[in-house]
């Protein structure tokens, strides 16, 4: 449930100079160490860093483009890599073998598995799962880790909050959104198709009940693909059918007229409530 000894040494060696460049370049902690293992660091310190460089990516630019330590050109991507992160607050809702899994406290069912650093998420987190904390995650070799910082919340859930994240657990499985990786091709346009085709292959899992031909669903399938090319990629940022709105059913559908097969889009929004 954490990465290796030397994923841990590779991430901190990244991490510690970026962090000192942020420092030089914006004064606000004086004195923050370049490399790792040099003298003590205090994590209120280190907050302060890490919320400034994510909320200026010029920061990061600058340092890749300058590269001050002198970081391989693999360093250096990964450091690029890091626009696909994913911050904001997430329930801490599970601790299996080889990950944690942590749920979005808000937005669409999806669910992260993510590595610890150092220590498995169990040993950093002071509380049983479930619990609330707030971290940013990010892709790292392939997998998805944290920035090393994690602030938890000293509160309990009742059998309410329990039902409604095994609720949403279920929906991100049933969706195919149970990510193990963030890479910046997840987050453009080729990642939100490639889960577009897992939704679709569930969607037609879900018609078949309904016991309809295979040329039927064949032609559902193929109605709300080309809902989700036509309409939802065509946006900006581009959408996947999993962020789908009814009022971008209604626009696509008043746009289109008769040549839409209605039917799909009940079978869809069928999905969509029962999957929700």
């Amino acid at each position: 449930m954490m990465l290796t000894p030397r994923g841990v040494q590779r991430f901190y060696t990244i991490w510690f100079p970026l962090l000192h460049f942020v420092s030089r370049r914006t004064g606000l902690v004086p004195h923050f160490p370049s490399t790792y293992g040099e003298g003590s660091v205090s994590p209120g310190d280190a907050a302060t860093l890490r919320d400034r460089l994510w909320a200026d990516d010029a920061l990061r630019a600058a340092f890749v483009a300058e590269n001050p330590v002198g970081l391989g050109a693999d360093d250096l991507a990964l450091v690029k890599s890091w626009d696909a992160r994913v911050g904001g607050s997430f329930y801490v809702f599970r601790q299996l073998k080889k990950h944690a899994i942590f749920l979005p406290e808000r937005g669409e069912p999806r669910a992260y598995a993510v590595l610890g650093l150092a220590s498995s998420i169990e040993e950093v987190v002071p509380m049983p799962p479930p619990c609330l904390v707030e971290t940013t995650l990010l892709p790292f070799e392939g997998k998805i880790i944290y920035d090393s910082l994690l602030r938890s919340f000293n509160v309990s859930f009742g059998s309410g909050i329990r039902g409604s994240l095994n609720e949403t657990y279920k929906a991100a499985q049933e969706r195919g959104m149970l990510l193990t990786s963030l890479s910046a091709s997840e987050s453009g346009v080729e990642g939100i198709r490639a889960r577009n085709a897992k939704l679709l292959t569930l969607l037609v899992q879900h018609i078949t009940r309904a016991k309809v031909s295979q040329k039927t669903l064949v032609g559902h399938r193929a109605t709300i693909e080309r809902f989700g090319e036509d309409h939802l990629l065509a946006a900006s940022p581009p959408r996947g059918l999993i962020e789908a709105r009814a009022e971008d059913i209604a626009l696509y559908l008043g746009n289109m007229g008769d040549e839409v097969n209605l039917i799909s889009f009940k079978h869809f929004a069928r999905f969509m409530r029962d999957t929700g």
